[in-house]
């Protein structure tokens, strides 16, 4: 091969490498790996790809009987009533957590006693799924389900609106009662 051929040679492969560099800068960036969410509220079943999940009703409390003793809080006990249904293969560790109004995050206490028990496939699965927290938190606070406590990217997620009010907040916070946080127990269809 010729100098002149190799010179033009490199030119094109350099003319190719940049045309190549700008369609990828401007191409949009398919990486979005946010998840799904679903909206509901209280007593709104979500249609999940894996689940279906309804929260049935919301409690406070100042104390939770876990079946071994009971175990107090300086803030309260909020606990979700939910039903799982699970589709396909058992819900073996799903991620679950309470968010408030101001985007704070919190997880289930070991010490309520609250132990997620593999959801089996087709029946209703309820449970009662504690959080303990202050009392600013309870406005606005939010339950997030997703199918891994790990990883919810491209994934169903279910966001239910526990309908807590300004209004409400105060006779939640009141309470003095002691709620029972039994095993996870299946249900009619």
């Amino acid at each position: 091969m010729t100098w002149p051929a190799r010179i033009g040679m490199g030119v094109a492969v350099l003319a190719v490498l940049a045309l190549a560099r700008t369609v990828d800068a401007a191409w949009p960036d398919h990486t979005d790996e946010h998840p799904f969410v679903h909206a509901a509220g209280v007593g709104d079943p979500v249609h999940l790809a894996y689940a279906d999940v309804t929260v049935d009703a919301v409690r406070t409390a100042k104390v939770l009987d876990n079946g071994q003793g009971n175990v107090g809080t300086p803030g309260r006990w909020l606990v979700a009533d939910v039903t799982v249904v699970a589709w396909g293969h058992p819900l073996a560790k799903p991620g679950v957590h309470l968010e408030d109004s101001s985007g704070r995050t919190f997880s289930t206490d070991p010490r309520s006693g609250y132990n997620w028990v593999a959801a089996p496939t087709g029946v209703p699965w309820r449970l009662a799924i504690p959080f303990e927290v202050p009392k600013d938190a309870l406005r606005g606070a939010t339950l997030v389900f997703s199918r891994s406590a790990i990883d919810d990217r491209r994934d169903d997620v279910a966001r239910i609106d526990l309908g807590i009010e300004p209004g409400e907040v105060g006779g939640l916070w009141d309470t003095q009662g002691t709620i029972e946080i039994g095993q996870p127990e299946m249900g009619r269809t």
